[in-house]
């Protein structure tokens, strides 16, 4: 048990550490067969998922799949309870216990202990040790046993969902992103650039793709190094750091000088994960302030022309001495009206307050403020405002640099709120897609039941009529059913909550299959389909399910855009390290304009040579998804009226 309990303490492969853990289990407490179940996310369906049998026992595993919880009520209602199930004779299970007697006959099962999983303090599963040879109790040793390792598997389990629940997140706005007036750029917890925005190109002189992947320290000049790290050590106590100056390498090699404003973007567990920097270019600033300090003589024209919003202050009365025509211009007054204010006609504070830390600014070599001003027309901005004393006629006055930071201020909690909005949006429609999977499957699951029932005719004969009106609900249910399926899927494979199941598996066998699933629809218009299976080609690694699906919707599709008595060809074969399938058809053809869309969402083909065809527009996105993630590649070659050819290549052995 010490062996089992340090695998689950980290498990680096959780699946071989179950198995594995399974199998000490079963051969330490004499059973036939050892196994784990676990419930689905919308708790109606349980799947045994692991299992490890003695020498000589059957497996069961793939029995016992998409089982239902309500075809076991005995069984739910125990484990919901935390109860052991401790089943010495199956044979003499109580009346209660019916179904469970059943299902467990089957299986040739004689006794069995059985523990509730939980993971997250919630009934995730199962896990249980069975007797086929034998009847008899189970001792406390194997329950201890069984505690001790479903509360590690529990444990093992919800760390490896905890580690997949974490993300980045939703896309920003990309507009806001991409139209900002400041560079953006986005950290990863390794200091690596892996966003940022066009503002680069103008900043520093890089186009995005050449910024991205490289360190952000290696952008700024040593001697900031330290401040960076002290801004990183303040965003990860406070979650921000604001107005941090750097000096930064253009690509020429150039120095620009920038103001920096910085947060933490933190995922849903509170963890921080990125950095979102907002750098303003401050180097007319900086030139303009080293200026003012190397030359007093030039002190008129830089004042009086420079783009800043700059004032002379009194620190002692708080009087306006100096203006320049750019602060004149962002309060709205002219010249005369601006040198008669006070500077607490403007700042929205108590004068008294004011002037007290006007007293202090003089006594230290630079201050740094937000303040709330007020323009002539009333409308209050946000500034952010930076002073300096210098010494002119003998008096100790303040030279002060205003910037309007309001539209900063408003973009970055714009961002924060459109990725809480994403993260929520998300994890609505995740919950809505849950809810959809069982609220509409369930009741057209009976519509189409119930209508093929009568379509056998068993219960009455029904008259044309009738069989018309059935058939046409059977079509349209079957129809509805596989719009909600390819809906679910399409949208499981975008929120990246799908994943594949690698078998190996015969490549000409599954062409075979789906052969003979379309032949008897191909037959109805005299279409025959055929197939060349290059004899390299005998095994391929892949989610079989997904790569049949695949397969049987390029294959069906040739159907319907192919006229009578045409020809579907599916032709398979190596090249390189990739399966190349190829799917070709006799039919009308796609047109330059629509080969461009076919594999887009919802997207049909409009001409109306392509004759009316039903279905849902999802068959060839989802195609397009699904050999995506195994990572291979999809295209599509046709000619109009000289039929058409879909091909894709997968990987023989991928190597995740």
């Amino acid at each position: 048990m010490l062996e089992i309990s340090n695998m689950f303490i980290a498990p680096a492969n959780l699946e071989k550490d179950i198995d594995v853990a399974l199998e000490k289990i079963g051969m330490l407490c004499g059973a036939g067969r050892s196994y784990i179940f676990l419930i689905r996310e919308n708790g109606t369906i349980f799947d045994n998922t692991h299992e490890w049998c003695a020498e000589g026992v059957e497996p069961e595993k793939n029995n016992l799949q998409n089982v239902l919880c309500e075809e076991c009520p005995w069984w739910m209602e125990k484990l919901s309870n935390d109860e052991v199930i401790h089943i010495p004779d199956v044979s003499a299970l109580p009346p209660e216990a019916a179904m469970e007697k059943e299902v467990l006959g089957k299986q040739g099962i004689k006794s069995l202990i059985v523990l509730p999983l939980y993971v997250s303090g919630m009934l995730a599963g199962f896990m249980g040790l069975d007797n086929v040879v034998n009847t008899g109790n189970w001792g406390k040793d194997d329950v201890s046993i069984l505690r001790i390792a479903v509360n590690l598997m529990g444990m093992g389990i919800q760390r490896k969902r905890a580690e997949k629940a974490i993300h980045v997140g939703e896309e920003i706005y990309r507009s806001m992103f991409k139209n900002a007036a400041n560079l953006i750029l986005f950290v990863d917890k390794k200091g690596v650039i892996v966003e940022c925005n066009s503002r680069v190109e103008e900043l520093l002189g890089y186009r995005q793709d050449e910024l991205i992947g490289r360190p952000i320290k290696n952008l700024i000049f040593s001697d900031c190094l330290k401040k960076l790290k002290e801004a990183s050590d303040e965003i990860e106590r406070r979650g921000f750091s604001f107005n941090k100056e750097y000096r930064i390498f253009r690509k020429d090699g150039r120095p620009v000088d920038v103001n920096v404003n910085s947060s933490g973007l933190k995922d849903e567990n509170g963890h921080q994960i990125q950095t979102i920097f907002i750098v303003e270019d401050i180097t007319e600033r900086k030139k303009a302030e080293k200026l003012i300090k190397e030359s007093e003589s030039r002190y008129s024209f830089l004042f009086q022309n420079n783009r800043a919003v700059i004032m002379l202050l009194d620190p002692e009365t708080g009087n306006i001495l100096d203006a320049n025509s750019a602060a004149c211009v962002y309060y709205g007054y002219p010249r005369e009206k601006m040198l008669s204010l006070n500077i607490a006609d403007i700042n929205i504070l108590p004068k008294e307050q004011i002037l007290e830390g006007l007293e202090q600014e003089k006594s230290r070599d630079i201050n740094h403020f937000y303040f709330i001003h007020r323009l002539s027309n009333g409308v209050l901005r946000d500034v952010e405002r930076y002073s300096y004393p210098i010494l002119m006629d003998g008096k100790k006055l303040l030279f002060a640099i205003v910037s309007d930071i309001t539209d900063n201020r408003k973009m970055q909690s714009e961002l924060m709120k459109a990725k809480m909005e994403a993260e929520l949006a998300s994890k609505t429609k995740s919950e809505f897609l849950a809810s959809m999977s069982h609220e509409l499957r369930t009741p057209l699951n009976s519509i189409i039941g119930f209508s093929d029932m009568l379509l056998t005719q068993n219960f009455g004969p029904l008259n044309d009529k009738q069989l018309r009106y059935v058939s046409n609900i059977s079509m349209s249910g079957n129809h509805l059913l596989k719009l909600i399926n390819d809906i679910l899927d399409l949208s499981k494979v975008e929120a990246g909550k799908m994943e594949l199941k690698v078998e190996e598996f015969s490549v000409s066998d599954l062409i075979s299959e789906v052969k003979a699933l379309l032949t008897p629809l191909a037959s109805k218009k005299d279409i025959q389909i055929l197939s060349t299976v290059d004899k390299e080609l005998t095994t391929i690694r892949a989610d079989r399910m997904k790569f049949r699906q695949i397969l049987y919707n390029l294959v069906d599709n040739a159907i319907k855009f192919t006229p009578k008595d045409g020809y579907v060809i599916v032709e398979a074969r190596i090249e390189e390290d990739q399966a190349k399938i190829v799917v070709r058809d006799t039919g009308v053809g796609i047109s330059e304009a629509e080969a461009k869309k076919v594999f887009q969402p919802f997207t049909q083909l409009e001409n109306s040579e392509y004759g009316e065809q039903k279905g849902t527009g999802l068959g060839l996105s989802l195609v397009k998804k699904f050999v995506e993630m195994h990572a291979g590649k999809i295209w599509v070659e046709s000619e109009f009226e000289e039929g058409s050819k879909f091909i894709f290549t997968i990987p023989l052995n991928p190597a995740n």
